[in-house]
């Protein structure tokens, strides 16, 4: 099973990217019902269609993302609606989150940070 996800010069754990990108399509939705915002961005893509506008943007802004998701999860921690088992759970995906990081900046793979 793989645990990272790689963009640019950023890596992380799969489960943090998956957390980023739909922080990234919330970001989309929300940024979207500004209509000036929209406007630009179908500029950029006058041919796509509204699911593919959306994909577009989370592909281009979901690492921007990855803070946020680590913060999110982190967060979680502290919620006593949250089951301990998804507790430990989230432990797990950030101790390797750190893990993956720590291997990617100070290796010769990839430099750059999430």
């Amino acid at each position: 099973m793989r645990t990272s996800q790689r963009t640019g010069d950023s890596v992380c754990h799969v489960k943090i990217a998956e957390v980023a990108k739909e922080a990234a399509g919330h970001l989309y939705d929300t940024m979207m019902m500004e209509d000036s915002f929209y406007k630009l961005w179908k500029q950029q893509y006058p041919d796509a269609n509204p699911k593919e506008l959306q994909r577009r943007f989370v592909d281009r802004n979901w690492s921007k993302c990855i803070d946020f998701a680590v913060a999110s999860l982190t967060v979680m921690l502290t919620k006593d609606d949250v089951p301990e088992s998804v507790k430990e759970e989230i432990m797990i995906v950030l101790e390797q989150n750190q893990s993956i990081r720590g291997k990617y900046v100070t290796g010769t793979q990839l430099h750059g940070q999430c």
